[in-house]
C-alpha cells in the first residue's frame, strides 16, 4: 500500500513539479528573455498599438488586449521558426506535439474519467500560452493522480472509447491539426500562422460539431480500430518527416548541433530571431517530450517493461522521431487497455 502510494502520488509530484519549473526557468526566462529574444518579439514586433503601419503583426485577434499581445509575439515567434533553416527542427516539433495533444483529448474521450481529465482544449490553450514545457508535466500529474495512468483492463469499459467520439478525435486530429499546421509551414502567411495558434479550440469545437452529426450515443460500439489508426497516422507521419528531415543531418554533424541541440549557455554572440526561437523551442522540446516520456513508464507493469520502454524510446527516437516514439508507446497502451480476459468473456 506504501509504495503504491508513493508510485502514483509521492512521486509524480516530486518529479513533474520540479520538472515544470526548471522548464520555465530555462525555457522562458533564460532563452526567451534573458537571451534577448523575448525583446525582439516585443519591440520590433508587437510593443506598439494596435493597428500600427508597419507593424503587421500587431492586431486585434481576440479584442482582449493582454491575449492580443501574447498572440502578437506567438504569431512572431512561429513565422521566424519556419525559416527555412530550421525546418527539421519544425518536423520534430509538429510531428511530436500531434503525439502529446491527443493524449488529453483521447483521455476526456473516455466513457469513464476523472473531472480533471475533462477540459483538454484548456490543457492546450495553456501550452499554446505559456509553452508545453510548463504545462504538460503538471498535465501528467492529473493524469497519474486519478488512475488513468495506470488503466486497467479488468474494469472493462472503464477505458473505453466509442466508435462515434473515436471518430470525432480523428476527425479533429485531420481537419483542425494536421490541415492548420500543414497550411502554415506552406503558406508561412500572418493568417494561417496565427490561426494554428488557436488549433486547440478548432480541435474542440470539431470533435463537437462531429458529435452532433454522429453521437456517440448512437455509435457505442468501441472505437479501438479508429484510435489505433490514428496513432498509426502520427506514427507513420513522424517517421517520414524525421527521415527525410533529420536523418541527413546524421551526417553534418555541424548543422545537427545547431538546428536540433540545445544549448544550456547563452550564446556571447548576438542571436538573428530565428536563431533565438529555435534555442526557446529546442528546449521547450526537451522538457514537453522528455515529461511525455517520463510519463509513459507509469503505463508499464514491471520492471522487465521499464527497461523494454526506456531502449524503445532511445532507439525509436533516432530511428523514427520522438512523435513516432510516443505514437508507438501509445498503440502498445490502447491495445493492452482494451484486451480482454477469459473472466469478462465469461460474464459476457
Amino acid at each position: 500500500m506504501a509504495s503504491k502510494i508513493f508510485l502514483r502520488g509521492v512521486l509524480p509530484i516530486a518529479i513533474f513539479i520540479p520538472m515544470g519549473y526548471l522548464a520555465t526557468q530555462i525555457v522562458i526566462k533564460r532563452h526567451l528573455y534573458q537571451s534577448g529574444t523575448g525583446l525582439q518579439l516585443a519591440y520590433h514586433y508587437c510593443n506598439v498599438p494596435i493597428g500600427t503601419e508597419g507593424y503587421p503583426l500587431r492586431l486585434a485577434y481576440t479584442g482582449y488586449p493582454a491575449l492580443d499581445s501574447r498572440m502578437c509575439a506567438l504569431v512572431a515567434l512561429f513565422q521566424a521558426l519556419l525559416d527555412p533553416a530550421y525546418r527539421p527542427l519544425v518536423a520534430e516539433l509538429m510531428t511530436a506535439l500531434a503525439a502529446v495533444t491527443m493524449i488529453p483529448f483521447v483521455e476526456a474521450a473516455r466513457e469513464k474519467r476523472s473531472i480533471f481529465l475533462r477540459i483538454p482544449a484548456v490543457v492546450g490553450v495553456l501550452f499554446q500560452l505559456f509553452s508545453f514545457a510548463a504545462i504538460m508535466p503538471i498535465y501528467y500529474i492529473a493524469l497519474i493522480l486519478s488512475g488513468a495512468a495506470i488503466g486497467d483492463p479488468v474494469k472493462g469499459r472503464a477505458t473505453k472509447i466509442t466508435q462515434g467520439s473515436a471518430e470525432a478525435l480523428l476527425f479533429a486530429l485531420i481537419a483542425s491539426y494536421i490541415i492548420p499546421t500543414v497550411c502554415m509551414v506552406i503558406f508561412q502567411d500572418l493568417t494561417s500562422t496565427a490561426l494554428w495558434q488557436g488549433y486547440p479550440i478548432i480541435m474542440a469545437l470539431a470533435q463537437f460539431v462531429y458529435l452532433i452529426i454522429r453521437p456517440s450515443s448512437r455509435h457505442v460500439e468501441s472505437g479501438y480500430a479508429i484510435t489505433q489508426a490514428m496513432y498509426g497516422l502520427i506514427f507513420v507521419t513522424s517517421a517520414v518527416f524525421h527521415i527525410y528531415y533529420t536523418w541527413p543531418l546524421f551526417f553534418d554533424l555541424q548543422k545537427f548541433q545547431k538546428v536540433l541541440v540545445p544549448q544550456l549557455a547563452l550564446s556571447k554572440r548576438p542571436l538573428s530571431l530565428p536563431e533565438g526561437v529555435a534555442a526557446v523551442i529546442q528546449w521547450d522540446m526537451v522538457f514537453g517530450i522528455g515529461s511525455t516520456f517520463l510519463v509513459t513508464f507509469w503505463f508499464t507493469r514491471s520492471v522487465k517493461e521499464m527497461v523494454l520502454l526506456f531502449f524503445w524510446h532511445v532507439l525509436s527516437s533516432v530511428a523514427f522521431g520522438p512523435g513516432a516514439a510516443i505514437a508507438g508507446v501509445l498503440l502498445f497502451r490502447e491495445a493492452r487497455l482494451n484486451s480482454r480476459t477469459p473472466v469478462e468473456d465469461k460474464e459476457d
